[in-house]
């Protein structure tokens, strides 16, 4: 059976078009940038004061310093002093205005201000605020230091946030090119699945359950950034042919749950045959999701993942999640190693992605009752990565994938107290 390992392969050799627009950078948090960012000038753009105070003019080199400067000007932030200062001048200067050349800023803190005979002028009470000489000059940040015209300070693939937004702002980018979002469609199946509950909250009579896989797609992708449309079909063949045609008239990506098994009513695989796709994989050595489906046209990809809720959150963020990262629109999952907080051995013969928790200890994997717990699952915020066979003790490092949005120790369910004993 194909290996997790060899099917990422298989998403990764994909043939993908990727596609780009051109959006305000006011617009562009969350979006992942297609062409490198860099300064349109120097920066700072000119010789920056870092500190209210005065910027003064030293004698040269080797003379005494002067007992008093005197004033002739202010420059704030957004001006600029016009002329050049002379040794025994000074300027009034605030934090992010231009330096005027050849001064020193002194910080406010440090200056001892007197008016005499209507005439401004500033002491320097600490001495050792002067540098040494003319030419080293304290508290400003000179043109260029932060970097240099044409430096690339954000690199394509980036996905921007507040910060990085700002960062791409002050490089004088008003517009930027970013990739598009993949078109993303769901289509939920079985004649089990139910969209609401009953009124009485009772269990359902004729065996049927609440779709939380479509609720969990949704926001899935809304977590990575993704518009998407979802519909539901029955165990019908016709109906499935139709909405999965329908689907891909106006997705790049359908992304199908349930239908992947090796029962007759499993009819994704049959269906996306016969509307021309081919298939790359299907059933990987992992657990839960061993059934998952991918198929692909020149211009569509269809992913179909089990039923099961728990298989598909497993599938959706190491499978899915890495396909939709493929279009250059989605930054790809970000593994992280952490130790185990727990001993813990995995006796199955397949690659697990356990449901745990992130703690302060590091990563505790979850007990659950098999690929439709989801109380188990929705109890944690990560997946661990566990070989087959591992035995593995406090203190180990693994692989940990945390869920798509999530914030870990916050966004968990509770796990309530557990047993056969029926209620």
């Amino acid at each position: 059976m194909l290996s997790y390992a060899d099917a990422l392969g298989l998403i990764d050799a994909l043939p993908v078009r990727r596609a780009t627009e051109r959006i305000p950078v006011a617009a562009a948090s969350g979006r992942v940038v297609a062409e490198a960012i860099r300064l349109d000038r120097d920066q700072p753009p000119f010789d920056r004061a870092t500190m209210d105070g005065y910027a003064i003019a030293l004698p040269p080199a080797g003379a005494p310093p002067f007992a008093r400067y005197r004033v002739v000007g202010a420059v704030m932030a957004g001006g600029t002093f016009a002329g050049r200062v002379q040794p025994g001048q000074a300027v009034r200067i605030m934090t992010g205005a231009p330096c005027p050349a050849g001064t020193t800023v002194v910080p406010i803190e440090a200056i001892g201000r007197a008016t005499t005979d209507g005439v401004e002028s500033v002491s320097v009470t600490d001495p050792k605020m002067l540098p040494l000489s003319p030419a080293e000059r304290r508290y400003l940040a000179l043109r260029g230091e932060d970097g240099r015209a044409g430096a690339q300070v954000i690199a394509i693939g980036t996905r921007l946030g507040p910060v990085t937004v700002s960062l791409a702002a002050m490089a004088g980018q008003r517009e930027l090119t970013v990739f598009a979002r993949p078109r993303l469609a769901i289509i939920t199946t079985g004649d089990e699945l139910s969209a609401t509950v009953s009124t009485s909250g009772s269990s359902s009579p004729d065996g049927r359950v609440i779709d939380s896989n479509g609720p969990f797609l949704s926001a899935f992708a809304a977590a990575l950034g993704l518009d998407s449309v979802r519909t539901h079909v029955p165990d019908d063949a016709d109906a499935l042919l139709t909405a999965i045609r329908t689907a891909a008239a106006n997705a790049d990506i359908v992304v199908t749950t349930g239908g992947v098994s090796a029962g007759d009513r499993d009819l994704v695989p049959p269906a996306a045959a016969m509307l021309g796709y081919q298939t790359v994989f299907h059933h990987v050595a992992m657990q839960p999701g061993k059934p998952v489906f991918l198929a692909s046209t020149d211009e569509r990809t269809l992913i179909g993942l089990p039923g099961n809720p728990v298989s598909v959150i497993a599938t959706a963020h190491v499978l899915l999640w890495p396909l939709l990262a493929r279009w250059g629109a989605v930054a790809a999952p970000a593994w992280r190693q952490l130790p185990m907080a727990v001993d813990w051995r995995h006796r199955g013969n397949r690659q697990v992605f356990q449901p745990a928790r992130i703690t302060p200890m590091g990563v505790e994997p979850i007990a659950w009752n098999g690929s439709g717990d989801l109380i188990a699952a929705a109890a944690g915020d990560c997946l661990v990565d566990l070989a087959p066979g591992s035995n593995l003790e406090v203190g180990t490092m693994v692989r940990v994938l945390p869920y798509a949005g999530a914030a870990a120790g916050v966004e968990r369910g509770i796990l309530p107290p557990r047993g056969r004993e029926r209620a």
